[in-house]
């Protein structure tokens, strides 16, 4: 696999972790409370607080994890599998996957919840950080980058076709990209599973 095909499938990994639906529906329930220039200072702060997030994990996860707390690359990938097919089961069943506080600031939803965790949630920083152990920091912030930039695309995209956006389709959307988080945090825990087996009869 080509370094440029890697870089693009990671991308799209990272892009169904953060789910690009979910900010468009926060889109459209900002624009009931407040104007067009408000929200777009939100997008851009709130996508690039999200991107130096996940960015921080790319580059510091595996150390912290590694180094500091001594867990193996494999006991995430079942915990953050494990988290990921929670969320993935959540957005199925109830068709989102975060809560709006009605905030008078608007740029007081930038840091929090829009950045995190709707932007670099766990399932964001769970993927992130598996890339940057499989494929290098390269790949792994790249991928990010293109994913945070087609995320702030779509959402500056709804700010402005938001009337002839259908929130019931939406919300199908989510359902839909909530199963393939599903399938992907099984698809973890799977692999997370065989490479702890792998590791004990290496060792044994």
């Amino acid at each position: 696999m080509s370094l440029i095909t890697t870089v693009l499938s990671s991308a799209l990994l990272m892009l169904i972790m953060i789910d690009p639906s979910d900010k468009i529906l926060l889109v459209s329930f900002l624009r009931e409370d407040f104007g067009i220039e408000d929200i777009k200072a939100l997008i851009i702060r709130a996508n690039l607080i999200g991107f130096l997030l996940l960015a921080s994990f790319a580059v510091a996860g595996q150390i912290i994890l590694q180094e500091i707390f001594h867990i193996d690359i494999n006991a995430l990938k079942v915990a953050g599998g494990f988290v990921l097919f929670k969320i993935g089961l959540e957005a199925l069943e109830g068709g989102g996957m975060f809560t709006l506080k009605r905030e008078r600031d608007i740029l007081a939803l930038a840091a929090v919840p829009v950045a995190m965790p709707l932007i670099a949630g766990p399932a964001a920083i769970t993927a992130v950080i598996t890339l940057t152990a499989e494929y290098g920091y390269l790949v792994s912030l790249s991928a990010t980058a293109i994913a945070i930039a087609l995320v702030a695309v779509s959402m500056f995209i709804a700010l402005y076709m938001m009337k002839s956006v259908n929130k019931t389709f939406l919300s199908v959307t989510i359902r839909i990209i909530g199963l393939f988080i599903m399938a992907i945090g099984a698809q973890m825990m799977v692999e997370g599973v065989v490479g702890i087996y792998l590791l004990m009869v290496s060792t044994a």
